[in-house]
């Protein structure tokens, strides 16, 4: 190890210095130069000193927030507003849908009394059949305002439709008697339904006859395309082929 003398100057700067204090510096100084220093021991202690100062630099940077970093990156942002959006879609599509009903719920055991009945909220598209003569106009005719339905469900597993189950139409048949035919039909989309029923047309054999306090009904359900029928006549045989022949008449 290679240190500098001190200088004369400082030798002698000091009064009290002994004469003696010169032998003992030559002697110290003898003894420090003849100490063996290691090899690569400088180097490793300079690499010590850069190693950490690099450290004391890592460690001034700021901390960069784990949130700032996510809301970096567009793709991530882009995938969550994608999930979001298809998440919301899936609601609207489930509360479109709407519970699934048996077919024996649609009968003329429903509130069918137009003045407790509210102006049917258009969930789904609605169209009188296209068989038979349900669109021609003539001695049936209609109310000029639809009607929702909810079918009452229940049961816990069966939960209510946010929206109508069903939307119905009042008709008038006029026979040409004192007393004309009073009716309803239901629609209802074919997807809600289940069992769909067999027949795909309005076939006044294919009838449900039922004998309720408030009156007797004959009942005719069929499916046409996606959409499920009921018709709802308020009466007995007799209404059900008065209403069978004035419809064959109007498609004839």
């Amino acid at each position: 190890m290679n240190f500098s003398e001190p200088s004369k100057s400082s030798e002698h700067s000091d009064q009290g210095e002994q004469p003696g204090d010169a032998a003992f510096h030559d002697q110290l100084k003898s003894v420090l130069l003849d100490v063996e220093v290691p090899d690569g021991l400088k180097n490793s202690i300079l690499d010590s000193l850069v190693q950490s100062n690099e450290n004391v630099l890592i460690s001034d940077q700021p901390a960069i927030s784990p949130r700032k970093s996510f809301l970096k990156k567009p793709g991530v942002l882009a995938g969550l507003s994608a999930c979001l959006v298809f998440a919301a879609m899936l609601v609207s599509f489930f509360v479109a849908q709407g519970p699934v009903i048996d077919l024996s719920e649609f009968s003329p055991k429903l509130n069918l009394d137009r003045r407790f009945l509210s102006e049917f909220d258009n969930n789904f598209s609605e169209r009188l059949p296209t068989q038979g003569g349900w669109r021609f106009k003539g001695r049936l005719n209609f109310t000029p305002n639809s009607y929702g339905v909810f079918v009452d469900q229940s049961s816990a597993h069966k939960p209510k439709s946010p929206v109508h189950d069903t939307v119905v139409r009042f008709f008038t048949l006029n026979t040409g008697k004192a007393q004309p035919v009073y009716g309803a039909i239901l629609q209802v989309p074919a997807r809600r339904v289940a069992p769909l029923p067999s027949h795909t047309y309005f076939d006044p054999g294919n009838v449900e006859y039922s004998q309720l306090k408030k009156g007797n009904y004959a009942t005719v359900k069929w499916i046409e395309d996606d959409q499920v029928y009921i018709c709802i006549v308020f009466g007995g045989a007799r209404e059900l082929e008065a209403l069978g022949r004035a419809l064959q008449a109007a498609s004839a």
